[in-house]
């Protein structure tokens, strides 16, 4: 089943009832269209409870971490579990690219054809942020070892090593 045939099917195979509405059913593909705040947090809390597989999770898990994300100056919470989802995200990173490879590459493991990770990109930018350059570079390395893109023209390659260079100046001291 590719991506976009499960986003069809879930629809009709994974009803979850609105947090508003017990009685209205949803998905949570749903969330990704909800612009409240608030609301878009309940639906996906709502979603994950439910989740029934590894690729729902991994789309669940984004939609957290972008949504705390966004979030991150308004909500004192909201740094906090974005670093979280990131990680969950990350965690359940091996497990998700077999079975989106699996079911959406059919077996094609071409790096090039790989989704993006936007949770190893975050994370990595949420580390350099707080000043924590070696979580920062382990998390880069990660990426790089997982071959993965991250959009940009350096890559996490090109972070990777832009980060250790920024971090040389401090092991000198």
């Amino acid at each position: 089943m590719g991506v976009f045939s499960f986003f069809k099917t879930k629809s009709a195979d994974n009803k979850l009832s609105s947090p508003e509405d017990p009685e209205k059913t949803s998905t949570w593909a749903e969330a990704i269209h909800i612009e409240d705040p608030f609301e878009k947090e309940k639906m996906l809390s709502h979603a994950e409870t439910n989740a029934e597989n590894v690729i729902e999770m991994h789309f669940i898990y984004n939609q957290f971490i972008h949504l705390y994300y966004r979030q991150r100056n308004k909500w004192a919470h909201a740094p906090r579990l974005c670093k979280e989802y990131c990680g969950r995200d990350i965690e359940i990173f091996p497990e998700f690219i077999e079975k989106y490879i699996e079911e959406n590459l059919n077996g094609d493991r071409d790096p090039e054809k790989l989704p993006l990770m936007p949770s190893f990109k975050r994370l990595i930018i949420i580390h350099e942020t707080n000043g924590d350059l070696q979580k920062a570079i382990n998390t880069c390395k990660l990426a790089v070892s997982h071959q993965l893109r991250d959009g940009s023209e350096e890559g996490f390659e090109g972070k990777l090593q832009r980060l250790e260079d920024q971090a040389e100046p401090e092991s000198a001291t």
